[in-house]
């Protein structure tokens, strides 16, 4: 569900000072989708420039929306929202699509359960998400839909032992998909990334369930992944690259107060991500920078604000 799964992210602390940033502006110009709490508080969808100048949210109304992924021409937005409950229960979470401006929306999910956390193949035909497919049960399974609109086809089954899988995130070559699968419920939760074929073959587990990984994602030449995780209980997250082919996982940040959300920029040697620290004896948290091997870090955001889930896509 999008409001219990943003909850897991929002305990990090200031806390951390970091090292000195001495990073330029990176990659390519492009534009950020991510999401942050309106003044009633509700998450909204919000676009930026590269630099998080120029700030628009595209999001409105008396319910939560989240989860923005850019389509691969950057002219649309795939996102998760709690729009269509009419229940007042929380269990009806649907995966629209919207223009670039937000409007022009169109919803792809039945209003029947939760579906969320979208992802575009990168010919743009297709949408991944996770789904509990209203059958009464938290656990959720992987989905294939045509981004035009559909029947869904299932890509994972979740064994009788596990929780539950979510996050899918497309190779650029459209050929596999990465996504966490959890296994266990409340302190014994724990969680592992694995790679499948679209049609649902070649399961791999690419991390081991006790480093609690989650919110992958691939580089653009698909060679590593990215992710947040969470290896001991009372810990605020690091972020990891692990080889795409599998490998040991590195922990770029090494920090006791938290980083998550993490995503590879169009220029395929950075890593924006929600960063918490100190900025000249100042605490700050928002979204940040840092190269492939977790040097020259530097924040983007000029205020301090819980901008979650970003999504960066360049302009061709």
């Amino acid at each position: 569900m999008l409001i219990r799964t943003i909850a897991g992210v929002l305990g990090l602390a200031l806390l951390l000072v970091l090292p000195p940033a001495n990073a330029t502006s990176p990659g390519k110009d492009g534009s950020i989708a991510y999401m942050r709490k309106d003044t009633r508080g509700h998450w909204q969808i919000w676009i930026a420039s590269a630099s998080l100048r120029g700030a628009k949210q595209i999001t409105r109304g008396d319910a939560d929306s989240g989860w923005p992924v850019w389509s691969p021409d950057g002219n649309s937005i795939a996102f998760g929202s709690s729009r269509t409950d009419r229940t007042g229960t929380g269990e009806v979470n649907d995966v629209f699509v919207m223009n670039a401006e937000g409007a022009h929306v169109r919803k792809l999910t039945g209003s029947t359960g939760i579906s969320e956390n979208p992802a575009w193949s990168p010919d743009g035909k297709w949408i991944a998400f996770d789904t509990d497919r209203g059958g009464g049960s938290s656990r959720q399974d992987i989905v294939l839909m045509p981004s035009t609109g559909g029947k869904p086809h299932r890509v994972t089954s979740l064994p009788h032992s596990d929780a539950g899988d979510a996050a899918p995130r497309f190779s650029p070559d459209g050929t596999q998909l990465i996504f966490t699968r959890y296994r266990g419920r409340g302190q014994s939760e724990k969680a592992a990334l694995f790679t499948i074929r679209r049609d649902g073959t070649h399961l791999h587990q690419l991390t081991p369930f006790a480093l609690h990984a989650g919110d992958a994602d691939w580089s653009t030449d698909g060679t590593q992944i990215v992710f947040e995780a969470y290896p001991t209980p009372d810990g605020y997250g690091d972020i990891y690259v692990v080889p795409a082919n599998g490998g040991t996982a590195v922990n770029l940040t090494h920090d006791p107060t938290g980083q998550a959300d993490p995503c590879w920029a169009p220029d395929g040697k950075t890593i924006l991500f929600l960063d918490n620290g100190y900025v000249n004896g100042v605490g700050r948290t928002g979204l940040a920078t840092m190269n492939r091997n977790g040097f020259d870090r530097t924040f983007l955001s000029r205020n301090n604000q819980e901008l979650h889930q970003p999504d960066w896509h360049s302009i061709p």
